[in-house]
């Protein structure tokens, strides 16, 4: 019987899709999506700096127009790992964009194949609908969200993992699955624990299952795992404009049924309900609903509750309706009736996103203005800039008055008085003369001086210090914990132990022992 050919394998077939649905970006693209200026700066960043051999730097140093940026310290990394390693090998700037896309893309397919293959439901179908789900294209193609993006790739793994819960392996991949999560996408890591990980879990300890334990163990892992990000991005915010975060449409509660857009987001939210009802309306199907009603605000007060309205945009939970609806799917024959009136309406997200997709890539992009101004997230300003000069429709930085203060790592002053340089003010800089630290100001670096020369020197935080040593011990931790449990199933087949066979050596004179049949 001739052996299948690799060509057809699932995973083939899925890096085959994701290709065919980035085939328009790597043509034309990847466009003036919601966020490219973004994609283009910190790719180059990372691309630098991990060409370089520095893996993280947080500290972006040309960012508005060489004023700098702690964009890193705040915004999670995994996406741009990805990116940078492509710009780092040498791929051009927007290839790299594109395949940090397609990366992404068919790793959320394969991820959801193994997740549908444990449960016997469809697995290559329901991987490739999890891929050309309209709100995953969307992030792609319209908003450029490669970091939300990246968080489609985990939640297939964490909802695997928690079903494989109390076994070993399942908190081993919990805690990486989650930590992964965390470093990809903030919001949707409080989501996913909200809106999956917790209900999954209840409903495991509902049926009876020990699994709390386990999953707290996992949990906290996952958390020391991400620690390197976390303290930081944390507790630092006070030193940027995260005033800029919360303005008008950026909380949860600015956004509803009544002012999205009806071409996307309500016929998203009602074709996932009709989808999930095809179905036999289990745990799935009513995460589905729940996630669904919630992402268009028609699930009273869920918004206003304040952890919640820091997600900003309630329709980021259409990454979970889309997984679960998907899920609940593929576990049940679908009716007609119903999956045409979902069809249909799916056609208006569908065609919206098209549209827009179209018109971004017909659009040129001004790549040596963008390196040039630097236009990063105005959020990562310092504190107490003026944001007069952050312009309201594309959210870019007129820097013209900050053009002539003078940059780099030292300073010689010839006349005493007042000194202001042109850098953002981060306490990862200090000031000295001589050696000795001199106090300074923000939002731009400021302080008094006297005739002679100043140094503007990098100082590690004890957040990072922290972080970082938590993060490592984890790792370590998670190595031994594997480790010992390869071990111990070693342990229980003793004729293929190398203690078995020495101790046979050793009561043989040095000759090996051959028992019975045993080769």
């Amino acid at each position: 019987m001739a052996a299948p050919s690799p060509l057809r394998s699932p995973a083939c077939l899925l890096t085959l899709l994701a290709l065919a649905l980035m085939l328009p970006a790597m043509l034309w693209g990847p466009g003036t999506t919601h966020s490219y200026q973004y994609n283009m700066l910190w790719t180059q960043h990372f691309g630098e700096q991990m060409a370089a051999g520095h893996l993280y730097e947080r500290w972006l140093p040309s960012s508005f127009e060489g004023l700098g940026s702690p964009t890193f310290y705040f915004y999670p990394p995994f996406a741009y790992w990805i990116a940078g390693a492509f710009r780092a090998a040498g791929i051009g700037l927007f290839a790299a964009i594109n395949l940090t896309g397609f990366v992404l893309l068919a790793a959320s397919g394969l991820s959801m194949h193994r997740w549908l293959a444990s449960r016997g439901t469809r697995p290559l179908l329901g991987a490739a609908l999890y891929m050309i789900a309209p709100y995953h294209l969307y992030d792609i193609y319209v908003r450029g969200a490669l970091a939300e993006a990246a968080a489609f790739v985990w939640l297939p793994l964490i909802a695997l993992a928690i079903d494989r819960l109390p076994e070993r392996r399942g908190a081993l991949l919990l805690a990486c699955a989650y930590a992964g999560l965390l470093v990809s996408h903030l919001p949707l890591a409080m989501l996913t624990g909200l809106f999956l990980i917790v209900p999954m879990i209840g409903r495991r300890l509902w049926h009876g299952g020990r699994v709390l334990p386990s999953a707290a163990t996992a949990g906290a892992m996952a958390f020391a795992l991400a620690a390197f990000y976390l303290p930081p991005a944390l507790t630092l915010q006070d030193h940027v404009s995260t005033a800029m975060l919360w303005g008008a449409d950026y909380r949860a509660t600015d956004w509803s049924v009544w002012n999205a857009s009806f071409e996307l987001f309500p016929c998203l939210a009602i074709g996932c309900i009709l989808l999930a009802w095809t179905g036999r309306r289990g745990f799935w199907g009513l995460v589905a609903i729940l996630t669904a009603l919630g992402s268009i605000r028609l699930i009273p007060f869920l918004w206003d509750v304040p952890i919640l309205d820091k997600v900003q945009f309630p329709w980021r939970a259409f990454a979970l309706a889309e997984f679960a609806t998907v899920t609940a799917l593929m576990a049940a024959r679908p009716r007609p009736a119903l999956s045409i009136g979902a069809a249909v309406l799916l056609c208006f997200p569908y065609a919206f996103g098209a549209f827009q997709t179209a018109a971004f890539l017909r659009r040129p992009v001004d790549r040596a203005m963008v390196m040039r101004i630097a236009p990063d997230a105005p959020e990562y300003l310092p504190q107490g800039f003026d944001l007069s000069s952050v312009r309201s429709d594309n959210h870019w930085t007129d820097l013209s008055r900050w053009r002539a203060l003078p940059r780099g790592n030292a300073v010689v002053v010839t006349r005493p008085g007042p000194v202001t340089l042109g850098r953002g003010a981060f306490p990862i800089w200090q000031v000295s003369r001589d050696g000795r630290p001199v106090a300074s100001t923000g939002p731009l670096i400021h302080f008094m001086a006297q005739p002679g020369l100043y140094r503007i020197e990098r100082r590690r935080l004890w957040q990072e210090s922290t972080g970082a040593a938590a993060s490592v011990a984890a790792a370590l931790l998670l190595i031994l914990w594997t480790a010992m449990h390869r071990i111990s199933l070693l342990s229980k087949f003793p004729a293929y132990s190398p203690f078995s066979a020495l101790s046979g050596r050793a009561l043989s004179g040095g000759r090996p022992r051959h028992i019975g049949g045993e080769l």
